[in-house]
């Protein structure tokens, strides 16, 4: 009886210790959101620290001069760079909004055109599926033109609350002073308060677990920016060469988003557009959205091994498990955290995986 409660309580003791590291996670990704501007800060801080540390040994400033020229010209650019990205959102998304009536009555036509051709007897097709086609196109049609018009007057929406903007941007902006002011201050308060103990474990676990998600993120979000920028040049040089390419801005970031995630690709949203492009009689505009796709394609084989260096170590198959539960539980934003935390994880419970979970869990030791 006594070997059984014991057996019991250990079976516990492993069960809590996986319910806690998954709610430990949930909370910091919680806790992350709440204190965006602070995160914000941080990352631009360590950006501008190469810069300060650089103006510091070359020109002998001292910390807080160093700092105010770096971050003038770090949020400069930055300012800059978003503004003109925003303006131009703004600027295609309402165009695009405005003209998607006419988009979906061209599709609707052309659907509608297949369906004729089929029912003429040049394309044969069962009748069963015949009718469920009729039926359904044109609703398919107009639930995509809801859930895009949605999509971009919440783009819209958001933008245009300005005032929240500039309140999270001021903050943002102090905190960001503060911590290339006195980073080292801010160290110092930091290891006097926070134990020694949690230290040294932060140390032990961080360098074999979070950086590895750490690394994972930097290199996908490199490579994400690297198709955002080739395939933005890309489809501006094709207008400037007289090529039809509409919402170049929309199009390029939305690629760079889908290539973000996990087993999608700029192939995914590319391959449909060069399709779509050529069913429209839009041939030159066709064959070099397909060009710039080829090139993103090798280039990216090319550099990803090397920045990723096969981190991610997950078998489709879970990547895809991992996709869906963060969606389901987080929305878009999900699909690209969900593998992310699996990656954590995986590292944590590296040796109750290599053993087998259940296994660990569940059989006497």
């Amino acid at each position: 009886m006594e070997e059984k409660k014991d057996y019991y309580k250990k079976i516990a003791m492993k069960i809590s210790i996986f319910v806690v590291v998954l709610v430990a996670v949930y909370a910091l990704y919680k806790t992350t959101l709440f204190y965006m501007p602070f995160v914000i800060a941080l990352i631009i801080a360590s950006i501008a620290e190469p810069l300060i540390k650089l103006l510091m040994k070359k020109l002998k400033w001292k910390r807080k001069p160093a700092s105010v020229v770096s971050l003038i010209l770090i949020v400069g650019i930055i300012v800059v760079l978003i503004s003109i990205l925003v303006s131009s959102i703004i600027t295609e998304s309402i165009a695009l909004v405005e003209n998607l009536n006419g988009y979906i009555s061209n599709a609707y036509e052309y659907g509608m055109s297949l369906l004729r051709d089929i029912q003429e007897g040049r394309i044969q097709i069962p009748e069963e599926v015949m009718q469920i086609a009729e039926k359904s196109y044109g609703g398919l049609l107009e639930g995509l033109k809801t859930f895009i018009v949605n999509f971009f007057t919440g783009v819209l929406n958001t933008i245009s609350a300005m005032p929240s903007w500039f309140t999270y941007g001021f903050i943002t902006i102090l905190a960001v002073v503060f911590i290339c002011f006195d980073r080292d201050y801010i160290m110092e308060v930091c290891k006097k308060h926070i134990p020694s103990k949690w230290l040294q474990t932060a140390k032990t676990y961080g360098k074999t677990t979070f950086s590895v998600g750490i690394n994972y993120i930097k290199a996908e979000a490199k490579l994400s920016c690297i198709c955002f920028i080739l395939v933005l040049i890309g489809l501006c040089g094709m207008e400037f060469f007289g090529l039809q390419i509409e919402y170049p801005i929309i199009m390029a970031i939305f690629i760079g988003f889908v290539d973000l995630l996990p087993i999608f690709g700029a192939g995914t949203v590319m391959i449909p557009w060069v399709a779509y492009l050529a069913l429209a009689g839009n041939i030159p505009a066709a064959i070099g959205v397909g060009i710039l796709w080829i090139i993103w394609a090798i280039i990216k084989n090319l550099i990803e091994p090397k920045m990723i260096s096969h981190q991610m170590g997950l078998h489709p198959i879970f990547t895809l498990l991992a996709m869906y539960t963060g969606f389901k539980f987080l929305g878009i934003l999900g699909l690209m955290i969900g593998p992310i935390v699996l990656i954590v994880l995986k590292e944590i419970f590296s040796e109750v995986i290599e053993k087998g979970v259940l296994k660990t869990i569940f059989e006497q030791e």
